[in-house]
């Protein structure tokens, strides 16, 4: 399990985030619905949705390809899919530090 805050893995039964200090939801998250990082060959679409509703992911990619040949709609319901669809969040692994922008360099005073 995730925490939902950090997303840090959390051991089983946990109901407080060791890493954050969050308190946990009773009851589980409802999967999200993302597009895929891992395992995508176009946009993470079918990967996306093959993991929110626990299908198989060839099933989707085949139903995306055939409605696409048969009746055109296939191929707009996979872009529109796409865009509305956010990406699914880096996942770093445990105990890596959040990379981090270094800050602006300060500027100047005009005319020094």
């Amino acid at each position: 399990m995730l925490c939902p805050y950090c997303r840090t893995e959390l051991r089983p039964g946990a109901t407080r985030c060791a890493a954050c200090t969050s308190w946990l939801p009773d009851r589980p998250q409802a999967r999200e619905w993302t597009r895929a990082r891992d395992g995508a060959w176009l946009g993470g679409v079918a990967r996306g949705l093959a993991s929110r509703f626990a299908v198989p992911v060839v099933a989707l990619r085949l139903a995306f390809v055939l409605t696409t040949i048969f009746a055109f709609w296939g191929a707009v319901a996979y872009v529109a899919l796409w865009v509305i669809m956010p990406l699914e969040p880096l996942q770093l692994p445990p105990g890596t530090a959040v990379p981090r922008q270094p800050p602006p360099p300060a500027s100047s005073p005009p005319g020094a």
